[in-house]
């Protein structure tokens, strides 16, 4: 017959399980709705941005009406100006979708300086759609703002609060 106490007793109860130091607040509803609002933006801003690429003959046209014209270039050099243009705006639109989502993740993770982080980049996106507006602009404008309404909830702010106590 055995004891309670010995070491072979499959009953024998586990040892209260304790975590080894500050456990991570559960993430609010608001975090996780701002995540997501974030990779909508990153991913409408990356997919509006390649789209411009195929509006070549349109921003050609648009320059070329525009005041000032082609001010002394030849064919092939404004031809040349305006994709170089389009590929400058294009590789901007993708850096700021790809920084977008990278920042999301890290805010996802628990990093309290993604937040300001995005606030900024928000900000840079809203001035960026400000230089080309347009409606899927608009679009993308509305949903960073939403982004960053949700991260300055009250929820959100405790939640980011109590993750600067954990560490």
């Amino acid at each position: 017959m055995t004891t309670p106490q010995d070491d072979n007793d499959p009953v024998r109860p586990m040892p209260a399980w304790e975590p080894a130091g500050p456990v991570k607040p559960a993430e609010p509803r608001e975090v996780r709705t701002s995540f997501w609002l974030w990779i909508a933006g990153a991913v409408l801003l990356v997919l509006s941005s390649l789209l411009v690429l195929t509006q070549q003959d349109a921003a050609v046209e648009a320059a070329r009406n525009s005041p000032g014209g082609t001010q002394g270039l030849t064919e092939e050099q404004f031809q040349a100006a305006v994709k170089a243009t389009l590929v400058l705006v294009t590789g901007v639109g993708v850096v700021l979708g790809l920084l977008m989502a990278f920042f999301a993740f890290r805010l996802r993770a628990g990093r309290t300086w993604a937040r300001v982080a995005l606030t900024i980049l928000g900000a840079v996106v809203f001035v960026y759609h400000l230089i080309g507006f347009s409606l899927v602009g608009l679009l993308i404008v509305l949903v960073v703002g939403a982004a960053i309404v949700t991260l300055y909830l009250p929820n959100s702010k405790a939640y980011f609060d109590s993750l600067k106590r954990v560490g």
